[in-house]
């Protein structure tokens, strides 16, 4: 996924932390920025950069969405969409995802603090946070991705308040770029195979090489297939006999309720050695205090 395209304040603050990356093509939709207007035609200041007229409510960003087929004209393959579920624009999210059909859509959803939302924005993305499952459960969307800004805060530890998003940010996108550059590259080993076709509801997070633990990035329900990369110096890989069996022992442990797992192990010139997991579900992520509703 090399294209990135960021809605609302949350997504465009996500996809500006991928520029740093020059292997992306970045894009940003948003309120108030200096870039393409509504008619989606002119001359503008920046490329990838569409200012949307401000609308009073989640509602009116969907009914009022621009045609923005000249802002994506020539865009094709894998994108990721990226989106914080309690802004109003993303009500907008649903129009401008059915002008990227042609596209592969995987979908990066972040979600807020949910119980310190006010009572309006909980029901708009109570809305937005089941809405676009159904539709990547569908197959409408090639994948979804879940992150939680809480559980990417407890990883992290202290966070001061400067600066807090973006540690955040930092960390989400790192961990998707490093996720994107090996699935590029050619490991040393795997046991890497394709995805079933319906576990389409994802997170990623890290994990410590020496003793496994695993920290998700959402806490996922039924979780069907794991999927772990291991990125190992190339002088460890070449010297620590305890090494490959030591992964493989990970892998089994993890192996637990009938959950499917895989591994790749790809040589790198870091003194440190890190780990990444994906995790895959074919299941609606139910809200904690909403799952006896739905049991």
């Amino acid at each position: 996924m090399d294209t990135i395209i960021g809605l609302g304040e949350a997504g465009c603050n996500i996809a500006t932390a991928f520029q740093k990356y020059d292997q992306y093509k970045v894009y940003k939709i948003d309120v108030g920025l200096e870039g393409i207007k509504e008619t989606g035609y002119g001359d503008f200041p920046q490329d990838g950069i569409y200012s949307m007229p401000k609308q009073t409510s989640p509602e009116a960003y969907e009914k009022n969405c621009p045609d923005m087929k000249y802002f994506f004209k020539g865009m094709s393959g894998e994108i990721l969409f990226v989106i914080g579920g309690s802004g109003s624009i993303s009500g907008a999210s649903l129009k401008i995802l059915q002008q990227l059909q042609h596209c592969d859509i995987n979908v990066l959803y972040i979600q807020p603090d949910f119980e310190l939302l006010p009572e309006a924005k909980r029901v708009h993305e109570r809305s937005t946070y089941y809405i676009l499952q159904e539709y990547a459960r569908s197959a409408k969307f090639k994948r979804m991705f879940l992150i939680s800004n809480n559980m990417i805060e407890n990883h992290l530890e202290n966070v001061p308040l400067v600066g807090y998003y973006d540690k955040i940010n930092e960390m989400i996108v790192s961990t998707f770029h490093m996720i994107n550059v090996y699935n590029h590259l050619k490991p040393v080993t795997d046991t890497f195979y394709h995805p079933y076709e319906t576990a389409r509801i994802s997170t990623v997070g890290i994990f410590n090489i020496e003793d496994g633990a695993n920290k998700e990035f959402f806490s996922l329900d039924k979780v069907r297939e794991m999927r772990y990369y291991y990125a190992i110096n190339k002088n460890d890989l070449g010297t620590d006999g305890s090494l490959f069996k030591k992964i493989k022992q990970q892998i089994r442990d993890a192996a637990v309720n009938g959950v499917k797992t895989s591994y790749g192990i790809f040589s790198t010139d870091y003194e440190q050695n890190y780990g990444y997991a994906v995790g895959f579900s074919s299941s609606i992520q139910r809200r904690e205090n909403e799952k006896k509703m739905f049991s």
